[in-house]
């Protein structure tokens, strides 16, 4: 099998139902589809049994406890493809998704290239000056090159031109079947894993190269963050912030100030300038109870 596309779910049955139909109208279909379900009840399944016959591609179900690493991890042990293909369950793909970067691995096969990634094209740069500076002066993730800030955060590359990155977006994400032979994704980050595709591709990166092909078009809508609760959700993201600079980013100084300064810079924009106390919190609880390397 040459493409398996690899989907986590966890009770996004209708935005899963839109992620199918835009991969059923793929100019290029995948051989298999690997879907890795941790929702509480059976819709997603029954979703999946109806639509099933729809596709010219095999179908696997399997469902698990939730945890996204996990069901990355699992979904990896599934598929049989040379490429895969990892989607979040809220994104909606181009037609020409799949067939633009498989052509561009093909424009590629010379390099030693190990992973790829598309344009998300419904997320913009903010408008507002202060928030582009704020996000600078802090070491915070904004848009920009496709590399890793001196802090651990990332700052994607959303622009016209293609070119090799520090790190791939997790909800479109795509490594040759190789990688994981040497790499998975870290099960320490557990529940909705925050930055664990940060993790993942800033390991790949130290011997594999990674691309940014904006030819390959999809909307993200960020159900997750939509949804999930203020205050566990930051919890979750200063624990993993911390976690993965002290795993994977140097500790002179520069970074260590780095770092620091953007935790101060989450809590400011979350508690002056939001005004989300239970964002503020979350922080608080995310720095007393860390993760642990």
């Amino acid at each position: 099998m040459d493409i398996s596309v690899i989907i986590c779910t966890k009770d996004r049955t209708n935005d899963l139902a839109k992620f199918l139909d835009s991969l059923g109208s793929q100019t290029r279909m995948p051989d298999e589809l690997i879907i890795v379900d941790a929702s509480q009840n059976d819709d997603t399944k029954n979703m999946i049994e109806q639509k099933r016959n729809q596709f010219p591609f095999d179908v696997i179900y399997r469902k698990t406890p939730p945890g996204l690493t996990r069901q990355r991890n699992i979904g990896i042990s599934l598929c049989q493809g040379n490429s895969l293909f990892f989607f979040d369950d809220d994104v909606v793909l181009d037609s020409e998704y799949i067939r633009t970067i498989m052509d561009t691995f093909a424009q590629h096969k010379k390099e030693k290239l190990g992973g790829m990634t598309g344009n998300i094209t419904n997320i913009k740069q903010s408008s507002k000056a202060w928030e582009r500076i704020f996000n600078k002066i802090f070491f915070l993730n904004d848009l920009g090159q496709g590399k890793i800030k001196l802090s651990g955060f990332p700052s994607p590359k959303i622009d016209d031109k293609p070119g090799y990155v520090e790190f791939l977006s997790g909800c479109n994400m795509i490594y040759k079947s190789n990688v994981f032979s040497q790499f998975l994704f870290d099960e320490a980050l557990t529940g909705y894993s925050y930055m664990e595709d940060v993790d993942l591709s800033f390991r790949v990166g130290k011997k594999y190269l990674l691309f940014y092909q904006p030819k390959a078009k999809l909307k993200h809508y960020s159900t997750t963050y939509k949804t999930y609760d203020s205050r566990a959700l930051r919890k979750m993201m200063i624990q993993n912030h911390r976690y993965l600079f002290k795993k994977n980013q140097n500790h002179d100084l520069t970074h260590i100030l780095s770092h620091w300064l953007s935790v101060l810079g989450v809590f400011i924009y979350n508690v002056l300038i939001q005004q989300d106390l239970r964002a503020g919190l979350g922080i608080i609880e995310g720095l007393i109870d860390p993760k642990r390397c």
